[in-house]
């Protein structure tokens, strides 16, 4: 029993973005018996290593997971044809890192026509005009739109000094979940 996650060892060199994968972030779980691909080996200079000894692949798989928003639209007020709607995340930070921005959320209005109300850290309020029968429509236009509002590609990483750990030993890494806990972390809570 045993697991191996693939770890970013570097940024890569594009324009920022969601997508984009950076250095710490784990890309994958495998099995101990995977056979890497010549640009996922550690020689090759663009992922680190780090094999959990006592854990399956399937008891890693949190460890991969996207950051995603699970997003809750509804509307909670109308007032005609006038609505507002309230959207709601379960993925924010505890320090608020990785919530809804304003930049986005306004870039979001400009596309569906809406006005800014306001906004906390999980969630932000906007009034859009809209006939009673275009409400589901708009709706499930909203909640596909905020589903792709992310500011990171995976939710765990490696921590700094997990970083400079695994590059100071060769980019390999190998230990129980409990000793290897104190490299990972969750972004949930930054």
């Amino acid at each position: 029993m045993a697991a191996i996650l693939l770890i970013k060892r570097n940024e890569n060199a594009v324009p920022d973005s969601p997508s984009k994968w950076r250095a710490g972030q784990v890309i994958q779980a495998f099995e101990v018996d995977h056979v890497f691909g010549t640009q996922e080996q550690v020689a090759a200079g663009h992922f680190y290593h780090i094999t959990i000894t006592d854990r399956t692949k399937e008891q890693v798989a949190h460890y991969i997971q996207d950051w995603r928003h699970s997003a809750d639209v509804q509307q909670i007020q109308a007032n005609g044809n006038q609505r507002r709607i309230e959207v709601t995340s379960d993925m924010v930070a505890a320090g608020g890192g990785n919530a809804f921005v304003r930049v986005d959320v306004e870039e979001l209005l400009t596309e569906i026509g809406g006005t800014y109300v306001s906004h906390t850290s999980n969630s932000f309020r906007f009034d859009i005009v809209a006939d009673i029968s275009q409400r589901d429509e708009i709706m499930a236009a909203i909640a596909d739109a905020v589903r792709t509002m992310q500011y990171a590609r995976r939710r765990w990483y490696i921590t700094a000094a997990g970083m400079s750990f695994l590059a100071g030993n060769g980019g390999v890494v190998s230990g129980t979940a409990a000793q290897v806990s104190g490299y990972l972390r969750d972004g949930l809570l930054d």
